[in-house]
């Protein structure tokens, strides 16, 4: 045999055939589909443990203001001049947004109709780019919406007749809400056989026919260790049927989502909870958390399994979406003497 006949037949030895080849990317394309679970597991425990530290400075924010004001800031204030802040504004110079504060004149409504009401349209319009500003600690990295989305108060909302027309505005969102307090049929399903008389959060409100007294720790009778003060829920303009968009629920009332860290809205969210497939009725239902993001319906999160908590001492828990009607609802309301030691 010639060398160059011997050099073909070892070059043939050495080569793959076909069905090696697809055997090999076979085997790849298991390990693959293997190891994306593990990378995917992965990457969701680090933003789920980003969104407990921005609960974390939240909660060092909501102390530092109460250490200033010997008091917890409004959950949110709509004022006769129109003017309204919510529990998020308040914050921003307790969470190293001084300078975002210092853009907003809290004498200026932060409306689109402001300048047309007599306001400075210079101060609408900081008002306004400000607002929109994204604020990191305000997002979870888990969520999925964009940034800024926009929102109205719709004429009459606040009280009969207050505001006169409808409020619209662009904002950047908040995936954290305030705890208001409980009603509806979840509340029912909750406080059955119980009784409980005052089923409100721990945060007070002010403005037409609300409270004028801001809360303090004392007022949280529950114990701070025991009581949310807010919790995660995704915001944004769209509302969700479990992990899907509903775009009729999204087009008639996604706008008063509250779903912005400047929307006067994001400050009241009594959950009457949904049913468990995420979808709506008026009177709500027996599922909180990670069924519907509906404001004043649920708490939802797109962590698996449920959603991170606010505590009022500033500690942040991660609450299960299958736990029990009545310890969820004795952790949002504040002053029934509610001690409850596991989730």
């Amino acid at each position: 045999m010639s060398y160059r006949a011997q050099r073909v037949s070892t070059d043939r030895k050495q080569a793959f055939t076909l069905v090696e080849l697809l055997v090999v990317i076979a085997i790849i394309g298991v390990l693959v589909s293997l190891l994306l679970p593990a990378v995917q597991q992965a990457r969701e425990a680090a933003r789920r443990m980003q969104c407990s530290n921005n609960c974390k400075q939240l909660g060092l924010a909501f102390h530092n203001y109460h250490d200033t004001f010997r008091s917890f800031p409004f959950s949110w204030n709509f004022t006769t001049d129109m003017n309204a802040s919510s529990w998020g504004t308040q914050l921003l110079p307790f969470m190293e947004q001084g300078n975002l504060a210092d853009r907003i004149d809290p004498k200026v409504p932060s409306f689109n109709e402001a300048a047309s009401m007599g306001f400075p349209s210079a101060s609408v319009t900081s008002n306004l780019a400000a607002i929109a500003t994204p604020v990191e600690m305000f997002m979870c990295p888990s969520a999925t919406e964009a940034e800024t989305h926009e929102y109205k108060i719709p004429q009459g909302a606040m009280a009969s007749g207050i505001p006169p027309m409808d409020l619209t505005w662009k904002a950047s969102r908040s995936d954290y809400i305030v705890t208001s307090g409980v009603f509806g049929d979840f509340s029912t399903l909750a406080y059955s056989g119980v009784g409980q008389s005052d089923r409100s959060g721990a945060l007070t409100n002010t403005g037409y026919g609300a409270a004028s007294k801001a809360s303090r720790m004392a007022d949280i009778l529950d114990g701070t260790s025991n009581t949310f003060l807010v919790g995660e829920r995704l915001g944004g303009s769209n509302v969700y049927k479990k992990r899907q968009i509903d775009p009729t629920l999204t087009s008639q009332l996604g706008s008063t989502q509250g779903g912005a860290w400047a929307d006067v809205l994001n400050g009241e969210h009594w959950v009457a909870g949904s049913l468990y497939d995420g979808s709506y009725t008026s009177s709500g239902g027996p599922c909180p958390i990670n069924c519907s993001n509906m404001r004043s319906h649920g708490f939802f999160s797109f962590h698996p399994g449920g959603a991170e908590f606010l505590m009022g001492d500033g500690s942040v828990q991660f609450v299960s979406s299958n736990v029990s009607a009545h310890t969820f609802a004795s952790q949002i309301t504040a002053k029934n003497g509610e001690v409850i030691a596991n989730n």
